[in-house]
């Protein structure tokens, strides 16, 4: 009720359900939004939020097309925290069995997309 033009930015497919009740009488209807992400764009979440509340829990690489991945995850010293040659495996935050604080962490990402070698690297926030 307060935000009259809500705006939304999903980076995945999401289908969105909105209630309305006014005069003691009730509507609803859902919009879905579809995401796509064409060969050759990678797209990795500069954040995520493994908190258990289901969503955002794990960390994913998404892309069409991606047939190699080398995928590594470095915290602040240099360590490996993660790595996955599967771009179905993601991150859900921790380290040896254990949950890792807030914090950057580094990535660097090789993929062969299509037939196309997509290098990138970055910085991911893990958020609690």
């Amino acid at each position: 009720t307060a935000c009259p033009t809500p705006v939304a930015s999903p980076t995945v497919t999401t289908t969105y359900t909105l209630t309305v009740t006014a005069n003691g009488c009730s509507t609803t209807d859902t919009v879905t939004v579809f995401v796509e992400f064409p060969c050759g764009d990678l797209f990795v979440p500069k954040a995520f939020s493994p908190n258990n509340d289901g969503q955002n829990d794990v960390l994913f690489i998404y892309g069409n097309c991606i047939k190699d991945l080398e995928f590594a995850i470095y915290d602040r010293w240099g360590e490996k925290v993660f790595y996955t040659t599967n771009p179905a495996t993601g991150w859900d935050g921790s380290f040896r069995g254990e949950k890792m604080d807030a914090a950057v962490f580094v990535y660097y990402l090789k993929a062969n997309v299509d037939g196309i070698e997509v290098s990138k690297h970055g910085n991911i926030t893990l958020v609690k």
